[in-house]
């Protein structure tokens, strides 16, 4: 399998569309619905990169991104953060003040996604 990425989103839809796609891509994909089990996981399995909504139930995805860039075993595990409803600039602002490593808003083209992921992570070379 190729490097490990975490999703957390509320939306098991959500979660089910970027698991196929990445995972055709190559990523493994691991997945939590809420931010507790997401920083949970994040600190289990110490992914390559998180993509997190900010809207999550039990930990916004802003208080999950600074707890993970003030971990200094995490701080160097790159997130994005995705949203639907927070599209200000303001917001993308605010996200890289939390340690946000890139942001992208709902609804978005695979392409797009894939290009900051790639840029975060480079893909693994090819056999």
């Amino acid at each position: 399998m190729g490097k490990k990425i975490l999703i957390i989103d509320d939306d098991k839809d959500m979660i089910n569309l970027l698991r196929l796609r990445l995972e055709q891509k190559g990523y493994e994909v691991i997945s939590a619905r809420d931010g507790i089990s997401g920083y949970e996981l994040i600190e289990k399995e110490n992914p390559d990169l998180i993509i997190s909504d900010l809207l999550i139930p039990r930990l916004h995805g802003f208080e999950l991104c600074k707890k993970v860039k003030e971990n200094v075993k995490l701080q160097h595990i790159p997130i994005i953060l995705m949203t639907a409803v927070y599209k200000k600039t303001f917001y993308k602002v605010e996200g890289k003040k939390y340690g946000a490593d890139d942001y992208i808003q709902k609804p978005f083209e695979f392409p797009d996604l894939l290009s900051k992921i790639e840029r975060l992570i480079p893909p693994l070379p090819s056999d």
